[in-house]
């Protein structure tokens, strides 16, 4: 029995012993201020170390890794350096040891030894986070930019006496700035040489698209003999604010926005307009002469007419049915381009006349354009007679000017090879009449007063007026004419030319 005792004892002192041996390491491997053994940090083993030195270890290795090193970029010759140093690179130390040091110090003292322990066979590695200065880097970027992007440049020509001498495009090549800072970002641990990532840019006029002007595929011009001279330097200045225009394929074209604002301030002088039916004094009479023959030369060139507006009186410049009338922020003329090549337009005033000429090309534009306005109605006015007894007896005079009116249809005709290959109408305007309006005296002898008396024009006359407007040769040449005024519509409406 007593054998048994002591075996038991001899047991127990052997486990106590082995227990506290236990306890001993335990406490000695977990109550340490070093990291624990198993710790790599970018590739240097820090098992054993306290943070401290654990810190100044890693620093003295890695510091050599960013000092006097660059990123290289380059596309084609074009090649930068970018200095580590210059954007603050570094390398974030305290986290790193901080995380290192805490590996098998969270949880119960359990999982604590088994994660210590498993650290001798399954070695822990961490990297080191990187630090820039972000800011300093798109600086940087933007300075690489500046020499290294380049515009597109659209291809450009020169006009001179009806030839085009034109000067080729340039693409443009642009860094994709976005693709650009990933890059620098993803490569900064390995310093890699990047290809600048670019976007190239197409010019939008080519010099085979400008090549296909080669011609006059319409022109027009008015006569302005006759008119004041504020006048005519109003058609003048109009015309020259819509000259030397390129007009791509599809673009649309605003008369109105193109000229801009008729102001004295602008350049445009005083002449007559039609306020209201009545001719006063005004600023930018004539600019509806410019867009009349600019509306001419659009359609001979067969140019898509967007807006056009005749005018409520016919214009002496151009036969009725033909006139293009515009008044600010009431009357445009807008027209498309729709072809596929470019339309350039220009003009010039020679001696009493102003000439528009639009340019295209002649191989695809291969007929020609006629048109014809077709009078359909005269509308002869009438003359209204008012008895006014403050008048003298037998005495009469004018309260209100009459005018004919008009209703016009006008064709446009498609001619190639000397047959018409299409006829269309493109327009239906009705330039209003105008009664002439007397106030007259008591007769002489004083008779019974009359009301208002309607005389209208006697058969005869009215017979041969017709038959003289009706027998009018319409025609699509460009006439001579006296001064025609410019209309206001409403005193409200700022016009900028009148018919």
């Amino acid at each position: 029995m007593k054998k048994v005792y002591l075996i038991i004892l001899l047991i127990t002192i052997l486990l106590g012993a082995i227990i506290g041996t236990g306890l001993y390491v335990y406490t000695a491997e977990i109550n340490t201020d070093s990291v624990y053994q198993g710790i790599i940090i970018d590739g240097y083993d820090i098992g054993g170390m306290t943070k401290s030195k654990a810190l100044n270890f890693i620093k003295e290795r890695k510091q050599d890794d960013y000092q006097d090193r660059f990123f290289n970029l380059s596309y084609g010759d074009k090649k930068y350096q970018i200095a580590l140093k210059d954007i603050e690179y570094s390398y974030d130390y305290e986290e790193a040891i901080e995380e290192a040091y805490n590996i098998g110090r969270r949880g119960n003292p359990i999982s604590r030894y088994i994660t210590i322990s498993d650290l001798k066979s399954n070695n822990k590695l961490i990297n080191l986070e990187v630090n820039y200065n972000k800011d300093l880097l798109l600086e940087i970027v933007d300075r690489i930019k500046e020499d290294f992007n380049q515009d597109c440049l659209n291809a450009s020509f020169d006009f001179n006496n009806g030839d085009f001498i034109v000067t080729e495009e340039e693409k443009g090549i642009i860094i994709k700035e976005e693709e650009l800072i990933d890059l620098l970002v993803d490569n900064m641990d390995k310093l890699e040489d990047i290809s600048i990532p670019v976007e190239i840019q197409e010019p939008v006029i080519t010099k085979e698209l400008l090549s296909r002007i080669n011609g006059v595929i319409g022109q027009f011009s008015t006569s302005f003999k006759g008119s004041s001279s504020g006048r005519v330097q109003n058609i003048k200045l109009a015309a020259r604010k819509v000259s030397d225009l390129l007009v791509l394929p599809g673009d649309e074209i605003s008369f109105n926005e193109t000229v801009g604002s008729i102001t004295s301030s602008t350049g445009f002088k005083e002449a007559p307009v039609i306020l209201n039916g009545e001719l006063t004094p005004g600023i930018g009479g004539g600019v509806c002469q410019a867009s009349t023959t600019l509306y001419n030369a659009l359609l001979l060139a067969d140019v898509n007419i967007v807006e056009r507006h005749p005018h409520s009186i016919a214009a002496a410049y151009v036969p009725r049915g033909m006139d293009g009338a515009v008044a600010s922020g009431y009357l445009d003329l807008k027209f498309k381009n729709n072809y596929d090549f470019p339309i350039y337009i220009t003009s010039k005033a020679v001696g009493n006349n102003i000439h528009f000429y639009v340019y295209g090309d002649t191989n695809a534009k291969d007929y020609t354009v006629r048109i014809e306005p077709e009078l359909i109605e005269a509308i002869p006015y009438k003359v209204h007679e008012r008895l006014d007894p403050n008048l003298e007896p037998g005495t009469r005079e004018v309260v209100q000017e009459g005018r004919n009116g008009y209703k016009v249809r006008t064709y446009k005709s498609i001619i190639k090879d000397g047959k018409i290959v299409d006829r269309y109408q493109i327009s239906y305007d009705y330039y209003r009449e105008k009664d002439f309006i007397y106030n007259v005296g008591p007769e002489l002898p004083v008779s019974k007063p009359a009301e208002e008396v309607v005389v209208p024009l006697l058969d005869e006359t009215e017979e041969i007026l017709n038959e003289e407007i009706l027998n009018e040769e319409p025609t699509s040449v460009d006439p001579v004419n006296d001064e025609a005024e410019e209309e206001i519509i409403d005193e409200n409406i700022e016009v900028i030319d009148i018919p």
